[in-house]
């Protein structure tokens, strides 16, 4: 690869994450971004203990028992020992974290399909597959860095 391709590609990227955080942060429903995707991350899952959570977010344990905390605090998610191992906590959504994430899923649909709308109808389906690879192999160099 060119080096002038890989820095289009690098350019095209800071272009993404940035419309990508402004969208986020519009479209989280009066949350925080953090505890947007904490709640999205349980809702996806069902239950998930902290370690679990902390895993899937590659957030460390403090950052994300504040987010949790505050989450807690607002009612939206439950913390519960558990039984057969009472160093285990799960997190649950509770009846306002469900209804919260039904609106950020709502609106986050919406946003979504009206960017979908200006791609051709032809496109759509390679383009998600080229950014599911894509993600797979930014996990893979991750997973490559973390063993070697």
């Amino acid at each position: 690869m060119e080096i002038h391709e890989i820095r289009r590609y690098r350019r095209a990227l800071r272009q993404f994450q940035r419309i990508a955080r402004v969208q986020l942060n519009n479209c989280c429903c009066g949350v925080t971004l953090p505890q947007c995707l904490v709640l999205l991350e349980i809702d996806e899952h069902g239950h998930m203990t902290m370690g679990q959570l902390s895993s899937n977010l590659k957030l460390d344990l403090s950052t994300l028992s504040r987010t949790v905390d505050n989450l807690v605090a607002k009612k939206f998610v439950a913390r519960l020992r558990d039984e057969g191992d009472r160093r285990l906590v799960w997190i649950r959504l509770t009846e306002d974290g469900v209804s919260t994430c039904n609106e950020i899923h709502k609106v986050n649909d919406e946003n979504c399909l009206n960017i979908f709308n200006n791609i051709p109808q032809s496109e759509r389906d390679s383009m998600i597959r080229n950014f599911e690879a894509l993600i797979q192999a930014y996990l893979d160099h991750e997973t490559s860095i973390e063993e070697g």
